[in-house]
């Protein structure tokens, strides 16, 4: 996703295709060539085999965009990585395919609730995924709306993605504040048929980190 050069109005249906190209950040992350291996399942720290549970992920450290106003908290042991056209990108350095990413476009609208309610705009970001080729089915696990500290609304998604690239479990936050739009996403690879018991432990460490996200003033 290329990174927009100046302020212009931004339409519903553009934020929406901005957050589902958003998606795709972890998977394009390494480029072409190594979409398979990007692709592979994922855990949150290094996993032993079959149905086991991947260890339990270390502390979590604060990082700070001051040039970009935002913050959240990552796993120490995630490495921070370059991507044209993300702001910031981390991933599980023992599984890729776990990730987060956050991208930045500057705005001309006031705030999320401009484009429509978590609901409207939750049933738009779902229906541009099952518009994409690749994508078999898509639900919706959960939304929500919670206020920032420093007052911006954020909205904040949940679904399951299966595609011909597999099964993951995808976290979308998304914002206007300060005449920017800000989108994080988290992206966990399950097992082949559902993201299950064996998942939790990812998935509940996303969630995590998804919740530390916040603009700044």
């Amino acid at each position: 996703m290329q990174r927009v050069a100046a302020a212009v109005p931004l339409s519903r249906r553009t934020l929406l295709a901005l957050a589902s190209m958003a998606v795709a950040v972890a998977a394009q992350q390494l480029g072409p060539a190594s979409t398979a291996r990007a692709e592979e399942a994922s855990a949150v720290a290094a996993s032993t085999s079959g149905a086991e549970q991947a260890a339990a992920p270390g502390p979590l450290t604060q990082y700070n965009n001051t040039a970009q106003k935002y913050q959240l908290l990552v796993p120490a042991s995630w490495e921070s990585k370059g991507k044209a056209g993300a702001d910031a990108l981390f991933e599980d350095p023992a599984r890729r395919s776990t990730s987060v990413g956050v991208t930045v476009n500057p705005v001309k609208v006031a705030s999320i609730d401009k484009f429509g309610s978590l609901a409207e705009v939750g049933d738009k970001l779902l229906e541009a995924e099952k518009k994409k080729e690749s994508t078999l089915a898509v639900s919706l696990v959960s939304s929500s709306e919670r206020q920032g500290g420093a007052g911006a609304k954020l909205y904040e998604y949940e679904y399951e993605l299966d595609s011909t690239r597999g099964r993951k479990r995808i976290l979308n936050t998304v914002t206007i504040f300060n005449s920017r739009l800000y989108i994080l996403n988290a992206a966990y690879k399950c097992e082949k048929e559902a993201c299950g018991e064996e998942s939790l432990a990812g998935v509940q460490l996303l969630r995590r980190v998804a919740a530390t996200f916040d603009v700044q003033p």
